[in-house]
């Protein structure tokens, strides 16, 4: 007999997973791989360039704070770019461009083209002659002790309010956009910040700089993957350009983006026009010019050359710099105006910091957040980690190595200098969370740089420019320009870029009244200025300069006036015939030879020579902190061999 069929008994198991709970999941765990994928290759890598590929200094505070001098052109240029290039630029300056309605805050990009020529024409020639690896270093020897160290300390103190907070705020901030994390700002902040110290605390600049140009190349993908996306979403190039009034960089009056209300009003804009010659091309000068964090991976180069051919490479890739920290800003209002929806969703903006996240969330496909993540920790991890390095190397050669411990050793200086930076490490992650209830993060972080760089600029300029003020001016200009700043906050009126710039006037006036007006030098018992006698060359590079510096030079500022012009009438052939120069001309640029760095001259003799070669040996136990190599032991010999040779002379 055959046994009756019986229905079929169910399965206890539990039923399948419904296929998109898989899709979904498989496409996290590949933005999870893509983003360990490059973030531990980049690691891997600059521990393998640093280690096989870059000579390393028998000095360990040279190695550690100057890199040796082992950085070519092209390290110091993506080094600087990705130091510049961080969240706070990203974030920060897209906000305040969208919030605008017009492209004014260009002028922080484009601009500093101009300012990054005049500090490989003035300030690096300067520095690198006097062999330098801190700017304050030149204000010690320009000046004096205290007014050295009364910059350093300005410095610290911007580096640990300032920068650093606002870099792991913001870094924070676009992850939880871009991702959607349900995790606590804090706990984000805390986790960027201890990555970053990690490379500057244990690496030294040389890590610091390598990984900036590693993932610079990350960067620019993935900051110019954006904007050209977005683009196609409002008719590419000719949709963008037939609203020329969100184009224009000079303006007084701009439809300025309400946050309460979601409105645009008719209201002046961040930048007007008339601060671009003013306070903001001053601010310019300070950061590119003057600033340990930038200015100390040229100084690390390992030869003039190479570091003006680096710092004009950086000038050129910042004439286009808008593309990645403007145009999206731009991008997104047009989105807005238009009412354009992603996914069935209208692209909407509550905050204006949040318009860059949201429209790369908005743009970008899934499978490639993860890459776009590791993309984005590099370039906050860029801007942490560098501003670790330069405070540690103010506070170890500026601070502990002068007041504290004068006959430490090299190893004791870069331990103790370690230690701070993890000291600002922790002081970070403290104040970054709070600067949540900041309404622009980016105008805040650009006022407390006006707050800390009116007298220091001011020092630095009159420094160089002059010879005859002396410390006692420069004290006097420097608490001038302090008090008058501070006062000048409290005004609704003019703009605060104005009013940094007046200040600068002041300041300056008082430090020339202070040198000149005997009657008043009386009053503090000061003697009439001495002029400073031009001091001999000290530095352990090669000091010639670039041969195609002034060339150059005319190519960036005809660039910039170029990309001005094209987006203030807005034309889009001529700003299709400026795209073409520009890649001509940073062809040529990137072809055109360094020169090979030569052994510093010297009377005594030359490397060949071995009996000179030991007498020149740097004496690292009580060399001048500010500098990179002691002369004393340089200048002994050349002494010992003109004695010799004006012996064989007279013979």
């Amino acid at each position: 007999q055959v046994a009756p069929c019986l229905p079929a008994r169910r399965s206890p198991c539990k039923p399948r997973l419904p296929a998109l709970p898989l899709l979904e999941m498989t496409m996290v765990v590949g933005q999870i791989g893509s983003f360990l994928a490059w973030t531990l290759g980049v690691a891997v890598l600059t521990w393998f360039i640093c280690r096989r590929s870059m000579a390393k200094s028998s000095n360990a505070s040279e190695e550690y704070f100057s890199g040796g001098h082992a950085l070519s052109w092209y390290v110091v240029a993506g080094s600087l770019m990705l130091t510049n290039l961080s969240t706070e630029q990203l974030v920060g300056l897209n906000g305040v461009i969208f919030k605008d309605g017009c492209l004014g805050g260009t002028a922080w990009e484009t601009f500093a083209a101009l300012a990054m020529c005049f500090t490989a024409c003035v300030f690096l020639p300067r520095y690198m002659r006097s062999g330098l690896a801190t700017t304050t270093g030149f204000l010690g020897k320009r000046f004096d002790l205290t007014t050295r160290t009364i910059v350093s300390s300005v410095f610290l103190i911007f580096y640990a309010v300032g920068l650093c907070p606002s870099v792991l705020y913001t870094g924070a901030l676009g992850m939880q956009n871009i991702f959607k994390f349900d995790i606590p700002l804090w706990v984000v902040s805390t986790g960027i910040g201890f990555i970053g110290a990690c490379y500057a605390i244990f690496g030294g600049l040389k890590a610091v700089a390598v990984s900036d140009c590693l993932n610079g190349t990350g960067l620019v993908i993935v900051g110019l993957w954006v904007p050209f996306a977005a683009m196609q979403e409002i008719g590419g190039l000719s949709g963008l350009f037939s609203e020329p009034d969100l184009l224009k960089p000079l303006v007084m009056k701009s439809e300025v983006y309400n946050d309460d209300t979601l409105l645009r009003n008719l209201e002046t804009p961040s930048v007007p026009w008339h601060v671009t010659v003013t306070g903001l091309m001053l601010m310019n000068v300070y950061y590119w010019s003057t600033n340990q964090l930038i200015v100390q991976r040229a100084l690390a180069a390992r030869s003039l050359s190479e570091g003006q051919k680096g710092v004009l490479f950086a000038a050129s890739m910042k004439v286009v710099g808008f593309l990645m920290l403007c145009l999206p800003g731009i991008i997104g209002a047009v989105l807005v105006k238009k009412g354009i929806s992603f996914k069935g969703e209208p692209f909407v903006i509550t905050k204006s910091d949040t318009v860059y996240p949201l429209l790369v969330r908005a743009v970008m496909p899934d499978w490639s957040l993860g890459f776009f993540a590791a993309v984005l920790l590099g370039s906050i991890l860029s801007t942490f980690n560098s501003a670790l390095n330069s405070a540690s190397t103010l506070f170890g050669l500026e601070i502990y190595k002068i007041y504290v411990n004068p006959e430490a050793t090299d190893e004791r200086v870069v331990k103790v200098a370690s230690m701070f930076g993890v000291a600002l490490s922790l002081l970070s992650f403290v104040i970054a969370p709070f600067l949540a209830n900041v309404g622009s993060i980016f105008e805040f972080l650009q006022r407390a740089k006006t707050i800390a760089s009116l007298p220091i600029i001011t020092a630095f300029i009159v420094g160089i420019a002059t010879v005859k003020p002396d410390a006692f001016s420069a004290k006097v200009g420097f608490v001038v320009g302090a008090l008058a700043y501070i006062g000048g906050m409290f005004l609704p009126e003019p703009h605060f870029l104005h009013v940094f710039f007046i200040c600068f006037l002041l300041s300056m006036a008082s430090m020339f009244f202070a040198t000149y007006c005997q009657p008043f030098r009386s009053l503090f018992r000061q003697g009439p200025p001495t002029p400073v006698p031009e001091e001999e060359a000290t530095t352990v590079v090669d000091i010639t300069n670039w041969r195609m510096l002034y060339p150059v030079i005319a190519s960036v500022v005809t660039l910039v006036a170029w990309l001005t012009l094209a987006l203030q009438v807005g034309s889009q052939p001529m700003f299709i015939a400026f795209g073409c120069a520009w890649i001509i001309s940073t062809g040529v640029l990137i072809a055109l030879p360094a020169f090979k760095p030569k052994p510093p001259s010297s009377k005594a003799a030359t490397i060949e020579d071995p009996k000179a070669d030991a007498q020149i040996q740097p004496d690292t136990q009580n060399q001048d902190p500010c500098k990179v190599g002691s002369p004393i032991a340089m200048a002994k010999a050349a002494r010992m061999a003109g004695d010799a040779g004006a012996e064989e002379a007279s013979v």
